[in-house]
């Protein structure tokens, strides 16, 4: 198909310049007409034309190709015998198209047919040393015409199969380079190990499944609606953002080991490791550093059973060891022992008291921290803490996050469990508010026992009948279920839970379509509870 559009074009070209130069010989000059070799020249062309459009030139070898711009320099030719109309100017088309696809060897057959017209078809009076001179001319200016032209073609296919091997050669690259890349991402992906190659201005650069599993973000690096949050200790102060091992690592922070507790989206403490490395990068591209993040959680399970084992054999010996104290004792204070024995009793007696020693450091050490329930809690601390854990992913959504209220509020409780409230009550406003909607956080004081909590939001809301069933495990409303949003029914049960524990309530106003106010009020005195 390619073959015939280019043999349909050259001629299309040709005939199109002749029937117009016809057009203006038959306005301006009608006589030219009366010149039977001109009009032969011009039915020549047409008839050529017509035959071009006709034949199946893909079927036709190159060689019987090249007859149709041999034809159009006879029809040429017949028209040059035409008196005071100069029309050889249009071997011009003929001589570029057989040496823009011929060799020089059909250039300069054609030229030399083109001689032939003007020796012995071509007006020829004058001078015979004119005639030749007109002819030489001709036919060197052909010749240059059609040498320049074939000499650039040969130039340009040169450079064409030069660019089309180079674009092989870079296509080839570029697939292993791609082949490459995705068997790297591979590997990185199936490690256990959390890694994050981090830019010095905080944007992750690349990331692997287990860092995305661990921190609840999605294959973009857009954290889930319940991120997970960083703490200095199990259930001790979340990590300011600013501490946060991604920020610190983008800062150029060296770390290299260090404890990280981490409380995922799925409510499960981590123990994580953290260290981080400095990565090659290029100068418009800035410091690159790697986290690397590794989850020691089974691993210090494993030590706290050891512990935990260790304490209950030291328990159980104290026992014995006790016992053989004390019956040591009495038999040093007979007075019919022989000084033998005596002596023996009391090297025992010496060395159950060591036993005895060794076996209280163990079992002190092996006892656990315990957490005070109620302790000084500053609520509005809490709350700005839970707000810019939140807050990124509340302005990727367009939600705007405000806290309002008292600047500072004292209670007694479980800090960490407080904050838990906080964040699910939180997570849930931002996961049902749509882009360009907002939660308010405020807190108050009800009255001098009460402090009061309020998260309001101007998301979906809920139905009255899903508002009565809120505090049932595993619980959706219908636009959670119906509308992908992700969650399990539990977050509310754990803040129902947690609320009760310090002596508060909790209750729930919300409406389809105009969204929910959740208000939680806590004793501002301390609360005896073992919860």
């Amino acid at each position: 198909m390619s073959r015939r559009a280019s043999i349909w074009r050259w001629q299309l070209i040709f005939v199109s310049t002749t029937v117009a130069i016809a057009v203006l010989v038959a306005a301006l000059k009608p006589t030219v007409f009366a010149t039977p070799l001109f009009t032969a020249g011009l039915l020549l062309s047409l008839v050529a034309t017509i035959v071009v459009l006709v034949l199946p030139w893909d079927r036709i070898p190159p060689a019987g190709i090249l007859a149709v711009p041999m034809v159009d320099i006879v029809a040429i030719g017949l028209t040059t015998q035409a008196p005071d109309i100069r029309l050889g100017f249009l071997w011009v088309i003929p001589i570029t198209w057989i040496a823009t696809y011929y060799s020089m060897i059909a250039v300069f057959g054609g030229i030399a047919l083109i001689t032939a017209f003007l020796f012995t078809i071509a007006n020829q009076t004058g001078l015979f040393s004119d005639v030749v001179l007109r002819v030489l001319i001709t036919a060197f200016a052909l010749g240059f015409l059609g040498t320049t032209i074939r000499i650039g073609v040969k130039r340009s296919r040169a450079s064409s199969r030069l660019l089309r091997r180079r674009s092989e050669q870079i296509d080839r690259i570029a697939r292993r380079a791609e082949t490459h890349e995705r068997r790297v991402t591979q590997i990185i992906d199936a490690l256990d190990t959390a890694l994050v190659a981090l830019g010095d201005d905080g944007v992750i650069l690349k990331m692997n499944d287990a860092y995305r599993r661990l921190y609840g973000v999605d294959a973009d690096g857009i954290a889930l609606p319940a991120p997970a949050v960083e703490y200095d200790d199990r259930e001790g102060e979340p990590v300011p953002v600013h501490r946060t091992v991604l920020a610190r690592a983008s800062r150029g922070e060296q770390l290299d080991g260090e404890r990280v507790w981490l409380y995922d989206a799925d409510g499960v403490w981590r123990a994580l490791e953290v260290s981080t490395r400095p990565m090659a990068s290029d100068a418009d591209q800035g410091a690159v550093n790697l986290v690397r993040i590794d989850d020691v959680t089974a691993a210090l399970a494993a030590a706290e059973e050891r512990r935990l084992m260790s304490a209950i054999l030291t328990h159980e010996l104290r026992n014995p060891l006790t016992a053989i104290v004390g019956h040591v004792d009495l038999l040093l204070e007979r007075d019919d022992l022989p000084a033998r024995a005596a002596d023996q009793l009391t090297v025992v007696a010496g060395a159950a008291e060591r036993m005895q020693d060794l076996v209280t450091t163990a079992l002190d050490a092996s006892r656990p921290a315990r957490r005070v329930l109620s302790e000084p809690v500053d609520l509005h601390a809490l709350v700005r803490a839970s707000v810019s854990s939140f807050l990124p992913t509340a302005t990727a959504g367009r939600i705007r996050v405000d806290v309002t209220g008292a600047s500072a509020l004292l209670i007694y409780g479980d800090a960490f469990r407080l904050r838990q409230v906080i964040d699910n009550l939180l997570s849930n406003a931002v996961k049902y508010t749509a882009a360009g909607g907002s939660i308010v956080v405020s807190l108050d004081v009800a009255d001098d026992a009460l402090a009061e909590l309020v998260v309001a939001d101007t998301g979906s809301g809920m139905a009255p009948a899903d508002v009565e069933r809120l505090f049932e495990p595993y619980f959706r409303g219908e636009q959670a279920a119906h509308g992908g949003v992700p969650g399990t029914g539990l977050g509310l049960v754990t803040v129902r839970d947690i609320v009760t524990a310090h002596g508060g309530t909790v209750d729930v106003h919300s409406r389809l379509g105009e969204g929910t106010r959740m208000r939680v009020r806590l004793p501002r005195r301390p609360e005896r509870n073992d919860a």
